[in-house]
């Protein structure tokens, strides 16, 4: 005999709210409960957000969308007031020449989760957002012109938006970009050396594992890449294996934020550990870099 033997039945609930004098609401459905529990939870979101779209002073209301992003995307599931909401928040904040909400919105429409993407838009507002000192938006734009989002690519623009945001303040991203464009040969000369001593510079200026990710996986390819020997790079299978560990766990991280492109990336830092504890001594392995 098991627990399903005691089970209540619908008909005894039935009884019993009759009993207690209180009425008994049935859903048809776990699913339907859960839509309804989260139809409940967006409306209180859809409140709590044009409230400080209302209140919010500066770049509050930029805050406040950081801070609650995974609710804000979970809740958009369900009302389509949220990505209104966030619009509406996102322009009243550039009314009162926030920065953070130039740059946020471009953002929301670089990616076009919640809005129809449009670059042209989010190129816009990258260029608005840096004439009022938002140093995110120079590399943002570093990334319209580097996969041509607007247009033609123009490694040139860049390389020049990446060094310039480098240059500007200590920046994980814009010094793994900008390594990443001496890796590739892009509006310079391919050099891995100065590639790798800009990952290098970016890995020290992470301030968190998700941000740390990026330069660690690009860092361990190179270590197990026996091509790397020949350019000066010694390999160090041990160090590469836990570079991919550390960028497993940013990537983890930035996926369960609602980052699912990296998937990919995270497949790779997986491999990357069987490749660099297939290397005990050293040996070179053929590896696929991207």
């Amino acid at each position: 005999m098991s627990e399903a033997t005691y089970a209540v039945s619908r008909e005894e609930l039935e009884r019993l709210s009759k009993f207690a004098d209180v009425p008994m609401i049935f859903h048809e459905t776990p699913d339907s409960y859960h839509d309804e529990a989260e139809i409940g939870n967006a409306q209180d979101l859809l409140t709590e957000l044009a409230r400080a779209a209302l209140s919010s002073v500066g770049d509050g209301f930029a805050q406040f969308v950081q801070e609650n992003a995974t609710r804000i995307h979970e809740a958009a599931r369900y009302s389509d007031g949220i990505a209104e909401a966030l619009v509406l928040g996102y322009r009243l904040g550039i009314s009162a020449g926030s920065a953070a909400c130039m740059n946020d919105l471009g953002a929301l429409y670089y990616m076009g989760e919640l809005v129809e993407q449009d670059y042209a838009k989010a190129a816009e507002l990258y260029e608005i957002a840096m004439r009022h000192g938002c140093f995110q938006s120079v590399i943002n734009l570093g990334y319209i012109y580097e996969y041509g989002r607007t247009g033609e690519r123009d490694f040139g623009k860049a390389f020049r938006f990446y060094a310039l945001a480098a240059a500007l303040a200590p920046s994980c991203e814009a010094t793994y970009k900008l390594g990443d464009m001496f890796s590739r040969g892009q509006a310079t000369e391919a050099n891995l050396t100065f590639a790798k001593a800009l990952w290098e510079r970016s890995l020290e200026l992470a301030e968190s594992p998700a941000l740390a990710a990026q330069p660690a996986i690009r860092i361990a390819r190179l270590l197990i890449d026996p091509n790397s020997a020949g350019l000066g790079i010694e390999l160090d299978p041990l160090r590469a294996l836990s570079l991919f560990q550390r960028a497993e766990v940013g990537l983890r991280m930035d996926i369960a934020d609602g980052l699912y492109y990296y998937r990919k990336r995270l497949a790779e830092a997986i491999k990357g550990q069987a490749q660099a504890r297939a290397m005990p001594d050293g040996d070179s392995i053929e590896v696929t870099t991207q």
